[in-house]
């Protein structure tokens, strides 16, 4: 391999890491709100998606809504405190999702939220 290409890759990795580490200051800098939002909800580790729910949850006054998927509300809320399972009318299945330290409780009938209560 010739060093020209050798030099060319080695600044080609080092901006890969520059830009990796300093990923979350060029997102403040270039994205609008809304698409910071959207990077928000992609997977991350459940103790740092849980911490950052539940400060978008606490700073937007909620955040969790009817209809919603256990996806979506797992990546606003993390995952559950406790789950309970029970039937709705005519025998549909129901979980009760139990988040203590948000104060909420999502309700979930066939797949989606049918209600967000405060327990």
């Amino acid at each position: 391999m010739k060093i020209s290409r050798l030099i060319l890759v080695a600044a080609a990795v080092a901006a890969a890491v520059w830009v990796a580490r300093h990923r979350n200051e060029l997102l403040d800098r270039f994205l609008p709100k809304a698409a910071k939002a959207d990077q928000a909800a992609q997977p991350r580790s459940d103790d740092a998606l849980t911490e950052a729910a539940r400060e978008a949850d606490k700073a937007q006054g909620g955040g969790v809504t009817e209809n919603m998927t256990p996806d979506q509300v797992r990546a606003l809320l993390g995952n559950p405190d406790s789950i309970e399972p029970g039937s709705g009318e005519g025998g549909r299945p129901r979980e009760r999702w139990i988040y203590r330290q948000a104060g909420k409780a999502v309700v979930f009938e066939n797949g989606v939220a049918i209600s967000v209560e405060s327990p």
